[in-house]
């Protein structure tokens, strides 16, 4: 009967690179002796699918991070209960988030090997850990960072519509999707394929439009999760590309086949310079909270009235 038993103490659901975490070793026996108790951090990220018309195979494994750390000397003794080690989780800067769908993957794990003087107490504990990539506006160029929102913050968007032809456009809605692509390379003949996917994450319907009219929409709030992973670029600072690349777009769509989109930067920190980061964090506070989100246009009542 295993007399040790452990596991990963965390302060929140999601790693920050760069956190310190603690492995909790948790011991019934006076008698324990640590031989060697190490942690392996490991971060992988898969693609793969199938292609359905010419049934090659394609999948791709890219090691982002890998690194072992000693927990504490050998030969240390411990006494019955709770024994916390601390554990620094450095991800390197260009490592990705962790990430979930059906043709990709990354995922983060730490795994925990103890040995000890005896069977018993000797034992391994591999844990999932979902990890969150530091990124910051400092990062992105300047002339794409207007106007700035921050994750899980709302966004508000101001619809104007010129209708200058002669038929009317119905069904005008505001979106905020994800789009993911991913790159596998081909089993045996080792050539790339890209798969592009797009996730709805929220829909405002907006109403319609007149034709040969122009028509102000009233401001509408769309809220980027807070489980939403930052924004992954395809190339990163001319480096290797990654094969997995996320970025969102605010888009407006209509009937009859009217699609217009502009991209949205998402980070995890805001700002890495802390004068920067304050002066927005006033500016956010300074906004009303109580803001209820407008769904329809002041013209479409009248007109329904």
């Amino acid at each position: 009967m295993p007399t040790v038993q452990l596991n990963i103490v965390v302060s929140q659901p999601r790693i920050v690179a760069g956190e310190v975490l603690h492995v909790l070793l948790d011991s019934a026996d006076p008698g324990t002796v640590i031989q060697s108790l190490t942690a392996e951090v490991k971060g992988v990220g898969r693609t793969g699918w199938v292609n359905i018309h010419t049934d090659k195979i394609f999948e791709t494994e890219k090691l982002y991070f890998l690194s072992q750390f000693v927990l504490c000397p050998p030969g240390m003794p411990i006494t019955v209960g709770k024994h916390q080690f601390p554990l620094q989780v450095l991800i390197p800067e260009d490592a990705p988030s962790s990430y979930e769908s059906q043709f990709g993957t990354v995922r983060y794990q730490i795994k925990v090997v103890l040995s000890a003087n005896t069977e018993q107490a000797s034992c391994t504990e591999v844990f999932p850990i979902v990890v969150l990539a530091r990124s910051f506006f400092d990062q992105v160029p300047i002339n794409v960072l207007s106007p700035i929102d921050f994750r899980d913050e709302a966004v508000e968007a101001q619809v104007t519509v010129n209708n200058r032809t002669r038929k009317g456009l119905k069904e005008c809605a505001l979106q905020l999707s994800m789009k993911t692509q991913f790159e596998a390379m081909s089993r045996y003949e080792h050539v790339n394929e890209k798969k592009l996917s797009e996730h709805l994450i929220e829909l405002v319907p907006l109403g319609r439009v007149r034709a040969r009219h122009k028509q102000v929409f009233a401001k509408c709030c769309i809220r980027i999760p807070e489980g939403a992973p930052p924004t992954q670029n395809y190339h990163r600072d001319g480096g290797d590309t990654a094969i997995i690349a996320i970025h969102y777009v605010l888009k407006f769509i209509a009937l009859p086949g009217i699609e217009c989109e502009i991209p949205l930067i998402v980070t995890s920190m805001g700002y890495a310079d802390s004068a920067k980061h304050a002066a927005f964090v006033l500016h956010s506070q300074r906004k009303s909270p109580g803001t209820q989100r407008v769904i329809r246009n002041i013209v479409e009542e009248k007109l329904m009235c």
